[in-house]
């Protein structure tokens, strides 16, 4: 015999979307209080699987309930992209002109263009942590978060690793035995590298999650979520 609180959980694990850790807490939080439901209907005498499908009737179909929660889980990924990115970038940020200030970065001083591209990288960088910052303090406002902040939280993030990956990617073509003369010139520069490759990876990987949720929400309010 089918468990209708089971099947009722498990669909609407199915119907949701969002941070995995966040998920199962929302999940979990649903099984126990139709348990709990479940309880309150027996101790008023009803058998195991009539208190069942009346606690999931009280609880709301998936389709009345996905977007509530949803809604949560979308608003939660886009405060932790925008918390990666108000971290990440000015950390990075300093890191590589740590490396700068030594006077040791290139054998030979680079040429006007390149110190324009490095120059715009740094604006970017503030820029888009400001810009960050802003909507990191949005996602704490009272009342429903607008799905257009995580949407974007995910596409300033996106800009900033496409802006910034793209002018450093420019620069080094511009003086190909660059990243050699770092490597001579600095040791630490392998570690600030491979530092920024993984941070590149993470914000990207958020920026994207950030966009697909924000769109998830908007089909999960037009009807119900598909899988």
């Amino acid at each position: 015999m089918t468990d209708p609180v089971g099947a009722h959980v498990a669909e609407l694990d199915r119907a949701l979307h969002g941070p995995a850790a966040l998920k199962r807490s929302m999940i979990a939080e649903v099984r126990h209080g139709l348990a709990d439901a479940v309880a309150c209907h027996q101790d008023r005498g009803l058998e195991p699987q009539r208190a069942a499908a009346e606690a999931v009737r009280e609880f709301g179909s998936v389709h009345e309930v996905a977007p509530l929660l949803q809604e949560e889980l979308t608003a939660r990924q886009g405060r932790r992209t925008a918390q990666l990115v108000v971290v990440a970038f000015p950390a990075l940020l300093l890191a590589w002109d740590a490396l700068w200030m030594t006077g040791q970065a290139w054998q030979s001083p680079p040429s006007p263009m390149v110190g324009s591209l490095a120059r715009a990288v740094d604006v970017l960088t503030v820029l888009i942590t400001v810009a960050a910052l802003v909507l990191l303090l949005a996602t704490f406002r009272d009342g429903p978060l607008p799905r257009w902040v995580t949407t974007l939280s995910g596409l300033v993030a996106a800009l900033g690793v496409a802006g910034c990956g793209g002018m450093s990617l420019v620069m080094n073509l511009l003086k190909p035995h660059a990243a050699g003369e770092l490597f001579a010139a600095n040791p630490a520069t392998a570690v600030v590298l491979t530092a920024t490759a993984l941070i590149a990876a993470l914000v990207t990987r958020s920026a994207v999650r950030s966009l697909r949720f924000a769109h998830t929400r908007r089909a999960a309010r037009v009807g119900p979520s598909q899988t």
